[in-house]
């Protein structure tokens, strides 16, 4: 099993706190507090990702969970792959001038580009910092 250390602030710390004495986990038990902390943010994104709100109702009182990465979500869902590009004039003409001139990689660029379609080709290898295990 791996281990994850976060470096946190104050602030951070006493939340994390005051939630695991909420969710009545002990002090030891960090791990599980983040790892529900996990689990809730995960249903919140994927419902988010689905375009839902998510509700807290209480008889006829009812408050959206309101946020901006939420927000985020739900527009990239609506905007579709592509999504929507907004330029100002003189990015238009900018981009024209781009696209007019036309594009010739230089051959170092070609090389590379050539290397990635190789089938012999691996991706490199991940190498962590010493200590951070």
């Amino acid at each position: 099993m791996s281990r994850f250390q976060a470096q946190v602030n104050a602030v951070l710390d006493e939340e994390l706190d005051e939630l695991r004495e909420r969710l009545g986990l002990r002090q030891n038990q960090r791990a599980d507090l983040l790892r529900e902390i996990s689990a809730l943010a995960s249903w919140v994104v994927r419902q988010a990702e689905a375009g839902r709100s998510i509700e807290a109702r209480s008889g006829h009182d009812v408050e959206a969970l309101d946020s901006p990465l939420l927000d985020r979500l739900r527009e990239s869902r609506n905007a579709g792959i592509v999504g929507r590009i907004e330029l100002t004039d003189s990015e238009v003409e900018r981009l024209a001038d781009v696209l007019a001139g036309g594009f010739s990689p230089t051959p170092a660029l070609r090389k590379v580009l050539s290397r990635l379609s190789e089938t012999k080709r691996r991706p490199p290898k991940i190498r962590w910092k010493g200590g951070a295990a």
